[in-house]
């Protein structure tokens, strides 16, 4: 089988926070399975931030809920929005 790569919004619960080190929270989160390849931090509001990650997994997981359900194990996380996912 293929791999799948997803966009995921990930917004942490404070405006003051290390976002290498919270990315590296959301790594440690994923199986050897997965990588994330690439991320970015940009606005929400009122000084918030948020990680877009941009996730490579494996196709038989289908959708991103398992994604989802891997990063809602790390602390400190306010919301998670998954924006698009597609065959690699």
């Amino acid at each position: 089988m293929g791999e799948f790569i997803a966009l995921i919004d990930v917004v942490p619960e404070d405006t003051d926070i290390n976002f290498n080190t919270f990315v590296d929270n959301l790594k440690n989160a994923l199986p050897d399975t997965c990588v994330i390849e690439h991320y970015e931090i940009l606005p929400v509001a009122f000084g918030l931030k948020k990680a877009r990650v941009r996730v490579r997994y494996p196709e038989e997981w289908g959708g991103t809920d398992k994604l989802e359900e891997l990063f809602k194990q790390v602390d400190g996380i306010q919301g998670i929005e998954s924006l698009a996912f597609s065959k690699a």
